[in-house]
């Protein structure tokens, strides 16, 4: 005889959402929602902001999302471990944005032949104060600092000069180092600052070689190349400033009527996208640069842009990041107390190159910016 089993599956709930509480169920859709909205933004760092300017806000939502996710992993973990599964596999998908988030390195010590490169965000050398207060400390603390750090090429943004000022005559400061130098074309700034403002490379080796990056003639953000002789070998050291966002982060979070608040997010997100834009277009000439090199690069610079961007993928294409091979931690540079955890100051180099180590300088506080340092070699083909 042949039994028939009966099984009555009408009350049966889907099992995706069944044994979960309503709030778990209502949990379990926002996961679901985030994971689709992650693969959204992982996806647009490849675009050019110039073209899709949504682009660059998709990315600029990119920390959020990961720490999102991780949220929701502990949270299944305690409650129905194998849903923990949805953002784990997000964040795998996302490893090479984590790598540029926290480092773990233990590069090897540098031969006897490595050099170290600083790049620096002067701010200045904090011209502002003593404008305004007088007060020579702040200036003479930052161009001390670097004069005293040691680094074998300097790449200084922001870099500020007047030779009638004994306290600011930085060029003649660092010749006396040793350092031959090579800047943009100087901008006299405006009557309160009689000097001059722009993007330099101060170097102990031979220069042998130099040029400028014009992004546009009507902007201060510049960069320029310098071609330095170490032992046998020529290498090119490019310094970039990309388009600032001149936000006031000092007013972020102050409570306003609602009017000022609508007026300043509309002016915040115009600040925004013209920034994504400008950057997207000045990166790519960057990009041209390094590609016509004869010489093995270094590229170091201000990009005014987080690790998850286009600008940040597009170069990272062709070099690699110090910070990722031989930095530790998180290694954020903005020196703001409401926007501590940025990281937007770096160095890329050519694989030609051996990074050994890297170190943001967080104990220098001159500027608004931490400086950044790596100790470099070249190796020698046996």
């Amino acid at each position: 005889m042949v039994r028939v089993v009966s099984r009555n599956t009408s009350n049966r709930s889907f099992s995706l959402f069944s044994s979960l509480s309503w709030f778990s169920v209502i949990v379990f859709i926002g996961n679901i929602l985030l994971a689709g909205y992650s693969l959204v933004a992982f996806y647009s760092v490849n675009i050019s902001p110039a073209r899709h300017w949504i682009a660059g806000f998709l990315t600029l939502s990119i920390p959020v999302l990961l720490a999102g996710h991780l949220l929701f992993i502990l949270y299944w973990l305690l409650v129905s471990p194998w849903r923990s599964l949805l953002s784990g596999l997000v964040l795998i998908m996302a490893f090479p944005l984590l790598q540029r988030t926290l480092a773990v390195n233990f590069p090897p010590d540098p031969p006897e032949n490595s050099f170290k490169v600083l790049s620096f965000n002067t701010q200045l050398f904090n011209a502002n104060q003593y404008f305004h207060t007088g007060s020579k400390e702040g200036p003479r603390q930052a161009i001390g600092w670097v004069k005293e750090h040691g680094a074998d090429i300097l790449c200084l943004q922001e870099f500020y000069n007047e030779d009638n000022i004994t306290t600011f005559n930085s060029i003649s400061q660092l010749a006396a180092q040793g350092y031959n130098s090579y800047m943009t074309p100087l901008f006299r700034l405006n009557k309160h600052f009689q000097g001059f403002f722009g993007v330099a490379i101060f170097t102990r080796f031979p220069l042998v070689g130099s040029g400028d990056l014009i992004f546009n003639r009507n902007t201060l953000n510049k960069g320029v190349y310098a071609d330095v002789l170490i032992g046998s070998d020529t290498v090119r050291i490019i310094n970039i400033h990309l388009h600032s966002m001149s936000l006031k982060t000092e007013k972020l979070g102050i409570k306003k009527d609602l009017d000022a608040i609508k007026d300043d997010s509309r002016n915040t997100f115009w600040k925004l996208k013209k920034g994504f834009v400008t950057r997207a277009r000045q990166i790519e000439l960057v990009e041209e640069l390094v590609q016509k090199s004869p010489y093995p690069v270094i590229l170091c610079g201000d990009f005014n842009e987080i690790p998850y961007s286009y600008v940040y993928q597009r170069i990272r294409r062709q070099l690699r990041n110090a910070f990722e091979d031989a930095g530790n931690g998180f290694g954020f540079t903005l020196n703001k107390r409401k926007l501590f955890f940025i990281r937007i100051d770096n160095q890329f180099y050519d694989s030609s190159f051996r990074v050994h180590s890297f170190t943001t300088h967080r104990e220098v506080t001159y500027s608004d910016h931490f400086p950044v340092s790596a100790v470099y070699s070249i190796p020698k083909e046996k």
